[in-house]
């Protein structure tokens, strides 16, 4: 009886493009055997033509009879962007004196490799607290970014993002917005709600561990945001510890965790991104050194001549109060630092009633038309750099960049 001893072929995951894979089947001169290859779809490869389709015929069997004792060959896997399952049957022919040695059967012997389907990884602003504070992201060039590949092709992808955040127009929404640092690493976050099966404390009681169906994407660090709906902690709560084996997680502080209620969770930064989605995306360029955010400059002119503190303006849009913006322009005293008290809003300058309060009186006359330059606050502030993305979560995720961190909307006063 002649043998087959070995079938080798590369097993890894196949990625979305046209590949191709060598094989090797090692036996005994004379040996034959018969190979199949077919997908979850319900298609066979032909092997003449070198393509998948429904429905079998003979040029779906590769048969050989061996010549030495290795057989080389090699199959090609066709472009397709969704998942799935490839096996190769190998039969041998026991009608020609052969068998395998391959595992527990003699005649026949399977090996699959799977397709992940292209997934895709998103990259969105959000502000948790301060959204009403900007215009309708979509609407002003600051929509999500999304790169679709598939977890497997190993190709290093560069995302540019550029974003144009807009301050909201509404009453008493259009003060302004405050570029306070550049954005950084640790701004960016994934996000994860997951469910309470129970608080081994009792229902609501305080304590720092709970027990959850799954533990996806979840790893010790991530911040606990909410503990149930959009109740948050009463202080900063990272996870501590993981019991894999009993799903229970255990928490940096005593919460009264509440059975059934849905926790929000945060992996925040490059290192604890990869650590929860398997994702190896490069934040690097995102830091304080370097400008990321920047503020549209932001001008004015004047509506009716004045000489005090008080000065009219034709609009007031974007201009903060709080003593966090300067101004300057023709015959504007600026003998101390000159920062904007208070702000009287007029938004789009219907009203004719929009004014400045200045911390330093205006001995000169501004006169009607002057126009003033003002730096602290903007109605506008674009963020723009790029994200390297070296491998990709195997599910379709979402990334986050929380603006509140370093925009801070402007206020009367």
């Amino acid at each position: 009886m002649k043998k087959i001893t070995n079938f080798n072929i590369d097993l890894k995951d196949l990625s979305t493009v046209t590949s191709v894979r060598n094989f090797t089947i090692t036996g005994e001169k004379d040996a034959e055997f018969m190979l199949q290859l077919y997908n979850s779809s319900g298609q066979f490869y032909n092997f003449n033509t070198e393509s998948f389709a429904a429905g079998f015929n003979t040029e779906n069997n590769l048969t050989v009879k061996m010549e030495g004792e290795t057989y080389i060959g090699s199959v090609v896997f066709p472009a397709n962007v969704n998942a799935d399952t490839f096996s190769f049957l190998l039969l041998a022919t026991p009608d020609k004196n052969t068998e395998l040695q391959l595992g527990s059967g003699k005649n026949t012997h399977i090996k699959s490799i799977l397709r992940e389907a292209n997934q895709a990884l998103t990259f969105t602003p959000v502000s948790t607290s301060n959204s009403t504070f900007y215009q309708t992201f979509a609407s002003t060039g600051a929509e999500s970014e999304s790169e679709t590949e598939s977890p497997s092709l190993p190709v290093l992808a560069t995302e540019v993002i550029d974003w144009d955040f807009k301050n909201s127009t509404a009453d008493s929404k259009g003060y302004g917005l405050r570029l306070i640092r550049q954005p950084i690493d640790t701004d960016w976050f994934f996000e994860k709600n997951l469910a309470i099966l129970s608080n081994p404390a009792g229902d609501a009681v305080s304590n720092n561990v709970v027990t959850v169906a799954s533990l996806t994407d979840i790893v010790v660090c991530m911040e606990l945001i909410y503990h149930k709906g959009t109740t948050a902690p009463s202080a900063t709560t990272v996870i501590s510890n993981i019991d894999t084996s009993e799903k229970r997680i255990t928490f940096s502080t005593n919460v009264a965790f509440e059975d059934g209620e849905t926790m929000k969770f945060r992996a925040k930064g490059s290192d604890l991104i990869s650590e929860a989605i398997g994702a190896n995306i490069d934040f690097s360029h995102w830091r304080e050194d370097v400008i990321s955010a920047t503020s549209a400059e932001l001008t004015k002119t004047v509506r009716e001549t004045g000489t005090n503190t008080v000065i009219a303006l034709n609009n007031t849009h974007g201009i903060s109060g709080g003593d966090h913006v300067i101004f300057k322009g023709l015959n504007v005293v600026n003998t101390s630092t000159n920062t904007i008290v208070s702000v009287v809003e007029d938004i789009g300058g219907g009203g004719e009633n929009g004014t400045i309060t200045a911390r330093v009186n205006q001995t000169a006359a501004l006169t009607v038309g002057t126009k003033l330059y003002f730096d602290g606050s903007s109605a506008s502030i674009a963020v723009k750099n790029k994200i390297l993305i070296y491998s990709r979560p195997s599910a379709e995720r979402i990334i986050y960049l929380e603006l509140d961190n370093f925009i801070t909307p402007g206020a009367a006063s």
